[in-house]
């Protein structure tokens, strides 16, 4: 299940990092957008779709693993869903809660420190909506391992619903030239962290071999000087109500 020499060197990366992130993304700028209207933690696609598949967020249970900023944490806490929040750096999760507390959210939002390709400690069966953002697969040395927990998690019927920078993108540097091939996943190491540059085919092939029925993709063209290619993808899938058959494409029905 992953690397765990990978993980614990992100991990130390993170929570050496975790105070510049909290000054830049828990800034009034980036922070009181939110808390005004919890939507704008979302892409406008995104929130169209999430709008769209839940009415009443008092009723829900949502887990978000490599919770990052938190940004959307905060935001399905304000609109009145009991969330947990899950990343592998203590010091990410110790500077949101700071927040949640200052904001009198904190009673709604659980705080769980664990690998998201493990979610040890999260409960089996018990979310109706697993929601990852950008930047979280880019960390992960086993995708498989992750869907196959955020399987477990979910509850039948439950919603996985994943918001990521596009890979068609990662090819390009800034100004849209060619700089590396889009089969060259890594490892990309460095003194500080190990990334990796998934493809599509890589993130749907994990979502779908660990039973996730696949029912929407959204792809979002916003840069004009990019070279004609979408920037971001949503991702959603559910958890059927009777698995028939782990690996297969067609894993159950509704």
């Amino acid at each position: 299940m992953g690397d765990g020499r990978i993980a614990e060197k992100n991990r130390r990366d993170w929570n050496s990092y975790a105070g510049e992130w909290a000054k830049r993304n828990h800034s009034d700028e980036m922070l009181s957008p939110v808390l005004r209207d919890p939507a704008k933690a979302f892409h406008p696609a995104v929130w169209g779709l999430l709008r769209k598949n839940f009415s009443d967020w008092s009723t829900k249970r949502i887990c978000v693993p490599s919770s990052g900023d938190n940004l959307a944490v905060f935001a399905f806490a304000l609109l009145g869903a009991s969330v947990t929040s899950c990343d592998i750096s203590e010091n990410q999760l110790s500077n949101a809660k700071k927040i949640a507390d200052r904001e009198g959210i904190g009673h709604s939002i659980e705080w769980i420190r664990t690998d998201s390709m493990k979610l040890d400690g999260v409960a089996d069966g018990a979310y109706d909506l697993v929601y990852t953002s950008n930047g979280v697969h880019v960390w992960l040395d086993d995708l498989n391992a992750m869907y196959q927990n955020v399987y477990r998690i979910l509850k039948p019927g439950g919603w996985d619903v994943i918001f990521e920078k596009h890979p068609f993108t990662r090819p390009f540097d800034e100004g849209g030239n060619p700089v590396k091939s889009y089969d060259s996943i890594g490892p990309f190491e460095d003194e500080y962290s190990v990334n990796f540059h998934w493809r599509m085919q890589d993130i749907f092939n994990a979502v779908m071999d660990a039973g996730i029925r696949l029912c929407h993709l959204e792809e979002m063209c916003e840069e004009k000087d990019s070279p004609g290619l979408p920037e971001w993808f949503c991702l959603m899938g559910m958890r059927p109500e009777l698995k028939v058959q782990r690996g297969c494409r067609t894993t159950g029905t509704l």
